[in-house]
């Protein structure tokens, strides 16, 4: 059992830093946003992205309803640090 837990460790610790790197990503584009006028919240990108994801991973382990539930809080949280990144906080 504690083999087991330590691979589940080593997943969440490799899921939390590539959420970071993500996060880092987002920052980068909330300044490409701002340079070239574009609205922080792209509902069209949003959708895509659940739709394609959706596709290719929902499956035995993965529904379809996790992928939008979870993307549906990373892409909250992207959307809040970009307000912060370009000085939009409400």
């Amino acid at each position: 059992m504690d083999e087991l837990r330590q691979q589940i460790n080593e997943c969440d610790d490799q899921i939390m830093q590539l959420l970071d790197h993500r996060f880092q990503i987002v920052r980068k584009v909330a300044q490409y946003k701002q340079d070239h006028q574009l609205p922080i919240r792209q509902n069209k990108r949003m959708d895509e992205l659940v739709q394609r994801l959706s596709s290719q991973y929902s499956g035995e382990n993965i529904s379809k309803q996790f992928v939008q539930q979870l993307y549906q809080i990373i892409m909250e949280h992207a959307i809040e640090l970009e307000e912060k990144e370009i000085g939009h906080e409400d």
